[in-house]
C-alpha cells in the first residue's frame, strides 16, 4: 500500500500540481455540467414539492376529497347525501378554494388613452392570490389555524386556533355553508373577529408585503367586479396560513360565495374516514355521488399537478444531461491525453515489473480525484444556481400548470446525493476507456511516441462505421411512438445521433487534415501547413476535442432552430387564427386569472355599438378527462362560420368546418388529439352534470395556447349542461371602415362605469404572446450557453495538452531559427482550426437534433405541430463567434509555446 501511494504520489500529484491549469480547466467542466443538472432538477423539485405542501396544508388530516370532474365547483346540495356516513365515524366540511386577483391600486376610472390594453382597473402591483372558504366552526378537526403572534413575529387580533373552535366538526346543518355561519358567531369573542361583514384572515407574507393589519382594507377583484374587504387578522406561516407560500386569505364559506357569486356552489368537500371503513366509505361515495363528482384523496391532485409537468421536467432534464454528456468528453479528453504523455513511464513502469492492476489504479485515484472536486464544486454551485433556476422556470409553472407561487427552493438532500453520484459514476465511465488502454500494450511498445497514434488511425475506419450503425438506429428510434406518453425512444434517438456523429469525427478528420494543411499552406505560409500536419500527428486528442465542442455547438443549433421555428409558427398561428380586431375580458382574466369570467349581457353590450359587425362570445373550464387535465370550451360557431380563421390538421377552410360544428358535435385541439390518439371522426366523451354525454369529433385544429388541450363544444349545448352562461372573453369583428377608438370607447359606455374589463387589440395580444413565449424559452439559452462554454473549455483543455506534448517539436523549430510569434501563429492557427472543424460538424448534428426536438421529442411530449424554421443569420454570427472564441482560447498555450526553452526541453529528450 505504501509502495503505492509513494507511486501515486511521485506520478501522478506531482503531474497535477505541474499542469495545474489543464487541472483546473477539466474541474471545471465537470463542476458545469453537474451545477446545471443540480439547479434545475432542485427547480423541478421545488415547484412539485410546493405543490404538495399546499395539497396538504389546504387539505389538513382530510384523506377523502369530493371534487368536480369539470368545471371550478359543485352544487353544496351533496352535502345532504353526506349524512347517512356520520355513523361510521365520517366527518365532512365544504370549502372553495379558488383563484382571486388582488388589486393594489386606488385608479377606477376608464382609461380609453391607453396605448396597452383599455381597462378600468391599471393595478401595477395586481397578482394572483388564494381564496379559501371554509366553514370556520366545523373545520377545527381538519387543519392547523395559527396566528402571525403564533410565530412570534408580530401582534395580530383575530387568532383562529383549533382549541379555541372545540365546536364539533358536523353541528352545522347540511345548508349551513349557505352563509349561516356569520349568524352563529354573534356570542363569539373578539377571537372569532373573523365572522364581522366582509372579515378575511390574511397569510402572514401577504400581509407582510402589502403591510396588511387587523382593521385594513384590501381590495379583490373578481371578474369584471370590486370586492373590498376587512383584515379580522393575519395568519402564521405553518398550517393553512402557509398554504400558496402564504399569499392566502382565509373567510367563512358563506363570505366566500359572496365574493365569487357562487350561490349553493363549493369547490370540494374534505373527509376525514377512520382508515377501517376508509375502503368502504369510498364505494358508498361512488354510489351516492353524481357522475360529474370525483371522489378521490388528496394526493390526486398532486399526482395530477405532476403529471402535467412532466413533459417539461423531462425536457429540461434532458438538456441538461447534454452539458453532463460534453463534460464527459472533457474527463476523456484530459485521462486520454494525462496517459498518451505518461506512456513512456507506464512501460518502463510495466517494465520494473509493477503490475497491471497497480497502474490502473494510480489513474482510477487521478480520475477519482478529479471527479471528487468537479463534482463537489458542482455541487456547491448548483446550489447557488438554484434560486435563479427557479426564477427561470416558475413563470412558466405558474402561466401553464398552476398558481402555487415558487417564491423559495425546497431542498431534499437526495437531489444533492444525486447530483454528486451522477458527477462522479459519469467522470468515473468517461476515463474507463483510457485506464483500459493504459495496461493493455506491452511495455516495449509504450516506450514508442507514436504507437498509440497509429493504433488510432488504425481504428478511424471501424469508428466510422459504428458512427454510420447508429445514425441508421437513430433514424429507426424516431420513429416509434411515444411509451405512456413519454418520449423514449425520442430521447434514445438524440443521444444516438450524438454518438454516432463522434464516432465519425476520427476519419473525417483524418482525410480533412492534410487538405487543410495544403490550404493554410497557401494562406498562412509553413506555420499553417505545421499547424495542420500537427493536428493530424495527434489525431486522438484532436479528435476528442473537436467531438466536445461540436456536441456544444450542436446543442445550441439545435435549440436556436426549435425556438425559432416555435416562435414564427405561434407567429403564423395567431396572424392566422385571431381575425378579431378587439378582445374583450374581464379585468381579473386580463390580470392572470385564467377563469375570470363576464356576464352574457357583454355580448349584447358589444353587438350594440355602432361599427360592431359581429361579437363571438367564449368560456372555457378545467375539467378531467380520463385522469388527465383538459379544457372544456365553448363558441358561438354560428359567428365563427362568418368571421374565423381557425387552422384545422384537415387543412379544410375554418368556415367549412364550424358550419358543422352544431348540436352534439365538436372539435378538439392537437395537443389533446395527441394525448389522446385522437382523430377526425372520433367521438369523445365527457362528463357533464346531465350525465355522459358524446361528441363527434368534426376535425383536429392547431392550438399552441395550452398543451393539456381543448375541446371546444357549441355554446348553446354548453350552456344547457352546465347551466352557466356566463363567458371568458368576446371577440369583436368590426365593419369594414369602422374606426376601432370610437369602437373602444363605445363598448366601455354600454358596458358601464362598474365593469372592470380589459380591451385589447389583435397587435397587443401578438405582443403579450411572444413575450410570454420568450418567458417560457428563458431557461433554454441559459443552458445552451453553458454546454457551450464547457465545449470551450474542452478547447482550451485539448490546446494546452498539445501545447506540452509539441515541446519537442517547438524546441526543434526554435534550433533551426523559428521566431516565438511563429510558434504563437501555429497555436492560434491549431484553435481556429479545431473551431472551424467543430463549427461545422456542430451544424450538422444540430440540424438532426433539431428535428428530433421538433418532429419527435415535442411533438409526443406536448402534441404540437411546428413549421421548421432555420435562423440562418443567428447560425452565422454563433459560428463566427465560436471560432474567435476558439482562437481566443489559444492566448495562453500559445504564450506557453513562445516561452519554450528549446535547451531544457532537448536535453530532457
Amino acid at each position: 500500500m505504501s509502495f503505492a501511494f509513494t507511486l501515486f504520489l511521485r506520478f501522478v500529484a506531482r503531474d497535477v500540481r505541474r499542469n495545474w491549469v489543464r487541472t483546473l480547466l477539466t474541474v471545471l467542466g465537470i463542476a458545469l455540467g453537474v451545477s446545471v443538472y443540480l439547479a434545475i432538477s432542485i427547480a423541478n423539485n421545488t415547484a412539485i414539492s410546493q405543490f404538495k405542501q399546499t395539497v396538504s396544508q389546504v387539505s389538513g388530516k382530510a384523506n377523502i376529497e369530493l371534487m368536480p370532474l369539470s368545471g371550478p365547483a359543485v352544487p353544496e346540495n351533496i352535502l345532504s347525501e353526506l349524512a347517512n356516513l356520520r355513523v361510521l365515524g365520517v366527518k365532512y366540511t365544504p370549502m372553495i378554494d379558488e383563484h382571486l386577483v388582488l388589486a393594489n391600486s386606488q385608479n377606477t376610472e376608464h382609461s380609453a388613452n391607453s396605448e396597452h390594453s383599455v381597462s378600468s382597473e391599471h393595478s401595477v402591483n395586481s397578482e394572483i392570490i388564494q381564496l379559501i372558504g371554509i366553514d370556520m366552526l366545523a373545520d377545527a378537526d381538519f387543519k392547523s389555524y395559527q396566528s402571525d403572534a403564533d410565530d412570534d413575529e408580530t401582534d395580530a387580533s383575530g387568532k383562529i386556533r383549533s382549541e379555541d373552535t372545540d365546536t364539533d366538526t358536523n353541528t352545522h346543518t347540511d345548508n349551513s355553508s349557505t352563509g349561516s355561519s356569520s349568524s352563529r358567531a354573534s356570542d363569539k369573542s373578539d377571537s372569532l373577529s373573523v365572522f364581522s361583514p366582509r372579515a378575511v384572515l390574511v397569510g402572514g407574507k401577504l400581509a407582510r408585503r402589502y403591510s396588511f393589519k387587523k382593521g385594513s382594507e384590501l381590495t379583490v377583484i373578481v371578474n369584471d367586479q370590486k370586492e373590498r374587504l376587512v383584515v379580522a387578522g393575519v395568519l402564521g406561516t405553518t398550517g393553512i396560513g402557509g398554504a400558496y407560500s402564504g399569499n392566502v386569505i382565509v373567510a367563512d364559506i358563506g363570505l366566500a360565495q359572496d365574493i365569487l357569486k357562487w350561490a349553493g356552489k363549493i369547490t370540494r368537500v374534505d373527509l376525514i374516514a377512520p382508515a377501517e371503513v376508509l375502503p368502504l366509505v369510498q364505494e358508498k361515495l361512488k354510489e351516492i355521488m353524481p357522475t360529474d363528482v370525483l371522489v378521490a384523496t388528496p394526493d390526486t391532485r398532486s399526482e395530477q399537478a405532476e403529471k402535467m409537468v412532466r413533459s417539461f421536467e423531462y425536457n429540461l432534464l434532458a438538456l441538461t444531461f447534454i452539458a453532463l454528456m460534453v463534460g464527459m468528453f472533457l474527463i476523456y479528453n484530459t485521462m486520454t491525453i494525462t496517459i498518451l504523455r505518461r506512456r513512456p513511464e507506464i512501460g518502463i513502469l510495466r517494465a520494473i515489473g509493477v503490475s497491471r492492476s497497480t497502474v490502473q489504479s494510480i489513474f482510477l485515484c487521478e480520475a477519482t480525484g478529479l471527479g471528487l472536486m468537479g463534482t463537489t464544486l458542482g455541487v456547491v454551485m448548483g446550489a447557488f444556481m438554484a434560486d435563479g433556476a427557479l426564477k427561470a422556470v416558475a413563470q412558466t409553472f405558474q402561466y401553464f400548470y398552476f398558481k402555487v407561487p415558487l417564491e423559495k427552493i425546497t431542498v431534499d438532500p437526495l437531489q444533492y446525493a444525486a447530483a454528486f453520484a451522477i458527477g462522479m459514476g459519469l467522470t468515473l465511465i468517461a476515463a474507463l476507456p483510457p485506464l483500459l488502454e493504459s495496461t493493455t500494450v506491452s511495455p516495449a511498445e509504450a516506450t514508442r511516441r507514436a504507437s498509440q497514434e497509429s493504433k488510432v488511425r488504425r481504428s478511424t475506419t471501424p469508428l466510422f462505421l459504428v458512427g454510420l450503425i447508429c445514425l441508421a438506429s437513430c433514424y429507426a428510434c424516431s420513429l416509434q411512438p411515444a411509451v405512456n406518453g413519454f418520449p423514449l425512444f425520442g430521447y434514445v434517438s438524440a443521444l444516438l445521433a450524438i454518438m454516432g456523429s463522434s464516432f465519425l469525427v476520427p476519419l473525417i478528420l483524418a482525410k480533412s487534415l492534410p487538405l487543410i494543411a495544403n490550404v493554410f499552406a497557401r494562406l498562412f505560409g509553413v506555420e499553417g501547413r505545421i499547424a495542420a500536419v500537427s493536428l493530424q500527428g495527434t489525431l486522438g486528442r484532436t479528435a476528442v476535442a473537436c467531438a466536445s465542442l461540436m456536441i456544444g455547438i450542436a446543442m445550441m443549433v439545435s435549440l436556436a432552430i426549435m425556438i425559432s421555428s416555435f416562435r414564427k409558427t405561434v407567429t403564423h398561428w395567431i396572424d392566422q387564427s385571431f381575425e378579431a380586431d378587439l378582445w374583450l375580458q374581464s379585468q381579473a382574466r386580463a390580470s392572470g386569472n385564467k377563469f375570470g369570467r363576464l356576464k352574457e349581457d357583454a355580448i349584447a353590450a358589444v353587438s350594440a355599438v355602432d361599427g360592431v359587425a359581429a361579437a363571438e362570445g367564449f368560456v372555457d373550464r378545467s375539467i378531467n378527462y380520463q385522469g388527465m387535465s383538459a379544457f372544456l370550451a365553448a363558441a358561438d360557431f354560428d359567428v365563427l362560420t362568418n368571421y374565423g380563421n381557425q387552422l384545422f390538421l384537415s387543412g379544410e377552410s375554418s368556415k367549412a368546418v364550424c358550419a358543422r360544428v352544431v348540436g352534439m358535435h365538436a372539435i378538439i385541439s392537437e395537443p389533446f388529439a395527441v394525448r389522446k390518439n385522437l382523430k377526425k371522426g372520433d367521438s369523445v366523451e365527457i362528463e357533464t352534470p346531465l350525465g355522459k354525454r358524446q361528441f363527434f369529433i368534426e376535425d383536429v385544429f392547431y392550438d399552441y395556447a395550452s398543451d393539456l388541450g381543448y375541446i371546444i363544444i357549441p355554446r348553446d349545448v354548453y350552456k344547457s349542461l352546465y347551466n352557466d352562461s356566463s363567458i371568458s372573453n368576446v371577440a369583436i369583428y368590426l365593419k369594414e371602415g369602422a374606426d376601432i377608438e370610437k369602437v373602444r370607447q363605445g363598448i366601455l359606455k354600454n358596458l358601464g362605469s362598474s365593469s372592470l374589463v380589459s380591451l385589447s387589440s389583435t397587435s397587443e395580444l401578438r405582443k403579450e404572446a411572444i413575450r410570454i413565449f420568450d418567458r417560457t424559452f428563458a431557461i433554454t439559452y441559459a443552458l445552451h450557453t453553458i454546454a457551450v462554454t464547457v465545449a470551450m473549455l474542452s478547447i482550451m483543455n485539448a490546446l494546452f495538452a498539445l501545447t506540452i506534448e509539441s515541446r519537442r517539436e517547438f524546441a526543434i523549430l526554435r534550433y533551426i531559427g523559428a521566431k516565438k510569434a511563429q510558434l504563437a501563429k501555429i497555436v492560434y492557427l491549431q484553435a481556429a482550426i479545431l473551431g472551424a472543424c467543430s463549427n461545422l460538424g456542430g451544424i450538422g448534428l444540430g440540424y438532426i437534433l433539431s428535428l428530433l426536438l421538433i418532429h419527435v421529442i415535442n411533438k409526443q411530449s406536448f402534441g404540437w405541430s411546428v413549421q421548421y424554421f432555420v435562423p440562418y443569420d443567428f447560425i452565422l454570427q454563433s459560428s463566427t463567434l465560436v471560432i474567435l472564441t476558439s482562437i481566443l482560447s489559444g492566448i495562453y498555450p500559445a504564450r506557453m509555446a513562445a516561452r519554450t526553452l528549446a535547451p531544457s526541453v532537448v536535453r530532457d529528450e
